[in-house]
């Protein structure tokens, strides 16, 4: 989707979306329940009276039906449109960030700069970031299918091999937030962490200098 703002926050757009089905949960749960009670109730079994058989109400049939439909189709609507907004793809990215995922590893590349972060066994890596700026990035796997994912900011993409994965972020508030694999590759799968830094412009660019 170009032209679109990068996804500055995804928290708040699966919280939102998050509340709508619970909330209709809630509400179909405590209307299915209280039928069943009324209907224990109601209709217990009295002495030798037997019931009478089926009985057809076409209208509450039919309005029951539509509001099933209506439900599904706000859900459905509401759950492609919170994807469309994660998956929007700014004009233009500020910065640009490669990501190669490999067992059991990040690789993380700015080609502007000519700098790469590359994690270890022994080293888990840091992906630094500039505040408020759009981050363009492109990711790819080398061997088998990974997941990049930070759960702090409710976002996840799986890393295909062979196959690029383009994605915007903007990180609005300075601080470091683990990431990880968020799709099982193997043995060592949990020493796929890895580190958020986002920094000031500034301290960003004495970095990239460095």
């Amino acid at each position: 989707m170009a032209g679109a703002l990068a996804i500055a926050d995804t928290r708040s757009q699966f919280t939102d979306l998050f509340s709508v089905y619970q909330w209709l949960t809630v509400v179909v749960a405590g209307i299915v329940f209280g039928l069943v009670l009324f209907a224990l109730v109601r209709y217990r079994r009295r002495g030798n009276e037997y019931p009478r058989g089926k009985d057809k109400h076409t209208v509450a049939e039919s309005i029951y039906a539509l509001v099933l439909t209506a439900i599904a189709i706000t859900l459905v609507t509401l759950t492609f449109r919170t994807e469309d907004k994660t998956d929007a793809v700014a004009a233009n990215g500020g910065v640009r960030v490669d990501i190669v995922a490999f067992q059991w590893q990040w690789r993380f590349g700015y080609p502007d700069y000519g700098k790469t972060v590359l994690g270890t066994t022994e080293h888990v890596p840091t992906m630094v970031l500039p505040v408020g700026t759009v981050v363009r990035f492109d990711g790819i796997s080398r061997d088998v299918i990974h997941s990049f994912w930070v759960p702090a900011a409710r976002f996840k993409r799986d890393e295909f091999p062979k196959r690029h994965t383009k994605f915007d972020l903007r990180f609005d508030r300075v601080g470091t937030y683990i990431g990880r694999c968020a799709e099982f590759c193997g043995l060592r799968h949990t020493n796929m962490d890895f580190y958020v830094r986002v920094v000031p412009r500034d301290a960003f660019q004495r970095w990239v200098k460095s």
